[in-house]
């Protein structure tokens, strides 16, 4: 059964648990010129066959040692290529055993989607988190495989594998990662949640994070401003979040004397517009700070920012950057902006005074949730003309001629679906969970779903429905594509529902 899933690599509860480690001598055992893997008795040289286009063995149902790894991994690129075909063949709930790895490389293996290695390598060199290490240094009774793989495990269940794979000094398992990065973001994105509590860019291939990937993709695919925005102000990011809570932050907007529409300059985002500052990856990220940006950081700032200000128009434009964010100066100035380059507090309060702009706040939260729809589901931003604001920020809902049709969810910054909303995403045809005939008195699991829509990622605000009828809304708990093709497991965790 699938607990949890974090790109390719997943945790499973069963016969067989994941990921985990099978021991030389108790689960592997050697007669003759046959390997005993559980029980099941294999020719040894299935394990080194000529070429890698070999055949894989199914040692139990959903249960398949992939022979030649080591001997694969000669050949990163194709190593990857074979890896993502054979799971778009056997699927990815299949549960794989990659035999022979070294240990350092399981964090990145479990990353590529591998779920099941063995101790056998460390019985013949000792090793740790830089590779093969000299025996002199290898302590008795100590199982640097067993050491890893809970790491592993302790990192895939908190949400921080991609941390630990980009943290670890290896050269495999970085054209592992950067191979998917580039070459597999779609196959690899729709495993990602939408949410998750922190985010740490400790690397520039942060930069090419999944997660990072689709909050740009959707910022240009589905963000729109605000109506009230017709003066924008660039800002520096700062190390609290969300910015607006940072001490900095809070300087700055008793500085400004008129209503600007707030855009945060920063890395590995490029942008983050006010509105958005509470919803994931903005909220949750963090960077190591020192004062210089990367190359890979200008050009990605720089191109965000370029193509920002060619499709949303203002009146005027202020950048109230730090003078280390000089390398966007051109492009500010092809764009007319007046730059307040540094900390002066005084120059911010008299340039945006001077524009003499105001919106009462509640208008301006009520545009901004309006933007926060569409980013969130595509749609619904037309639909919220009437809408009200009830209630005192973070905790508010939203209401229309007395239905309440959102609520905010201030932990992840985002709304949260009522009967009203459900409704409009039925309509829409978007982020729907197609179930059997049955209402839901509790959670929905795999079993009783049908068909998903293939927008939808663990931790989405989904929609359950019947045939076109409405039966219920909740959280997603797996991707659209676990829905449909896993059997076991929690598939919504249901807020609400039609009663009969």
């Amino acid at each position: 059964m699938l607990v949890k899933r974090f790109g390719f690599a997943k945790i499973t509860q069963g016969t067989i648990e994941t990921p985990s480690i099978m021991k030389v001598g108790k689960d592997i055992k050697m007669k003759g010129n046959r390997v005993i893997i559980l029980d099941r008795e294999i020719k040894r040289d299935i394990l080194y066959p000529p070429s890698v286009e070999q055949h894989t063995v199914e040692l139990m149902p959903n249960f398949y040692l992939i022979p030649n790894i080591s001997d694969m991994l000669r050949d990163t690129k194709e190593f990857v290529r074979y890896t993502i075909n054979l799971r778009e063949n056997l699927g990815y709930g299949a549960i794989f055993y990659a035999p022979g790895v070294e240990p350092h490389l399981i964090p990145a293996l479990v990353y590529l989607g591998y779920d099941v290695f063995d101790d056998s390598r460390e019985k013949i060199d000792a090793y740790s988190l830089i590779g093969k290490i000299s025996q002199t240094y290898r302590p008795e009774d100590f199982s640097f495989t067993e050491f890893i793989l809970n790491q592993t495990k302790i990192a895939l269940e908190n949400g921080k594998l991609r941390e630990l794979v980009e943290g670890i000094a290896d050269n495999k398992g970085k054209e592992i990662l950067r191979i998917l990065d580039l070459q597999y973001y779609p196959q690899v994105e729709r495993f990602y949640p939408v949410w998750m509590p922190h985010l740490d860019a400790v690397s520039h291939d942060s930069l090419y994070r999944p997660d990072i990937r689709r909050y740009l993709q959707r910022l240009k695919e589905r963000y729109s401003k605000p109506e009230y925005a017709r003066y924008l102000l660039l800002l520096p990011c700062s190390a609290k979040k969300p910015y607006s809570l940072s001490r900095s932050h809070r300087e700055m907007r008793m500085h400004i004397k008129s209503t600007m529409h707030e855009v945060i300059v920063t890395s590995p985002l490029g942008l983050v517009p006010r509105e958005l500052e509470s919803i994931y990856p903005a909220r949750n990220y963090d960077i190591p700070v020192i004062g210089h940006w990367y190359e890979e950081e200008k050009k990605m700032i720089r191109d965000m920012l370029s193509w920002y200000l060619e499709k949303f128009k203002y009146e005027a434009i202020i950048s109230y950057l730090p003078e280390s964010m000089k390398f966007l100066e051109d492009v500010l100035k092809e764009y007319g902006a007046e730059m307040l380059w540094g900390r002066n507090l005084e120059d911010l309060s008299r340039q945006t005074k001077s524009l003499g702009y105001h919106v009462p706040r509640n208008k301006i939260y009520i545009e901004n949730f309006k933007t926060l729809a569409k980013f969130q589901f595509g749609c619904c931003q037309d639909r919220m003309k009437d809408v009200k604001v009830k209630g005192r920020f973070p905790r508010v809902n939203l209401w229309i001629r007395g239905k309440r049709i959102f609520g905010y969810n201030p932990e992840k910054g985002m709304l949260t679906l009522t009967e009203e909303s459900a409704q409009w995403l039925m309509e829409e045809k978007k982020y729907i969970v197609h179930i059997d005939d049955f209402y839901p008195e509790g959670d929905i699991f795999a079993m009783g779903i049908l068909d998903a829509s293939p927008e939808i990622r663990e931790e989405d605000e989904v929609v359950v429905s019947h045939e076109g009828e409405l039966r219920g809304w909740g959280i997603a708990r797996m991707c659209a594509y676990d829905m449909v093709h896993e059997k076991k497991g929690k598939s919504v965790k249901i807020r609400g529902k039609i009663k009969v």
